[in-house]
């Protein structure tokens, strides 16, 4: 009878040891069921490739991280440690926009991307912008410019705004928030504005103040 309870009390503590080697160090049972679409399907780090789009070679990305989640509802990639990203001619390969960024993410679904933090971007007709965050309608061709949006032309031309649009299908820029522009050694300031991608044409709508660059009573970009 003693053997019997004896045998009977090592199985118990067999099930206990069992039961609790089936728990990660986070106290996570082992059979736990993982949602598979929460997760990335691919993990990919010091990245540098090309991207093809309709059989043709278009992007060139350089990046530290780069998650992939292609099993949930919207398919998209993750850039959470900056992204670089190169434009490149179908035909000569030659870079027609460059922009990097602090971090990205990019809906396959919609072909939207949305880049946040320190962006600088640098189009065809050697313009620079920065700003702080920044979305891109692929299908449209669209940028959409906010926080802090700074322009500046190849010949020096320079823009600041909060909010800018760049319609590239058109080659124009456009705003309806306040602008302060330095062009042809004069500061313009107004709400609303439009002008060519290099920023040799341009109007400025209900102009608050025209003054010369070098006016002192007024303060000038650094």
């Amino acid at each position: 009878m003693k053997q019997s309870r004896y045998y009977f009390i090592i199985a118990i503590l067999i099930v206990i040891l069992i039961a609790s080697g089936c728990k990660d160090d986070d106290g996570i049972a082992a059979n736990q069921k993982i949602d598979a679409s929460k997760q990335p399907t691919m993990v990919s780090h010091n990245v540098q490739t090309l991207l093809s789009d309709s059989g043709m070679t278009r992007y060139r990305i350089t990046t530290k991280t780069w998650l992939a989640y292609e099993e949930q509802e919207h398919p998209h990639w993750v850039f959470p440690d900056g992204l670089i990203a190169e434009e490149l001619d179908k035909h000569s390969f030659e870079v027609k926009m460059s922009m990097k960024c602090d971090s990205a993410h990019y809906d396959r679904s919609t072909r939207m991307l949305n880049l946040t933090g320190n962006i600088t971007i640098h189009d065809k007709n050697g313009s620079e912008i920065t700003c702080d965050s920044a979305y891109y309608d692929e299908e449209k061709a669209l940028w959409s410019l906010n926080s802090m949006v700074t322009i500046t032309s190849k010949d020096g031309s320079k823009i600041e705004t909060n909010q800018m649009f760049w319609d590239r299908k058109a080659s124009k820029y456009y705003s309806d928030s306040f602008i302060r522009m330095q062009a042809q050694e004069k500061i313009l300031e107004g709400y609303g504005y439009e002008s060519n991608e290099k920023l040799t044409t341009y109007k400025v709508n209900r102009v608050q103040a025209i003054v010369p660059v070098n006016d002192t009573r007024f303060p000038t970009f650094n």
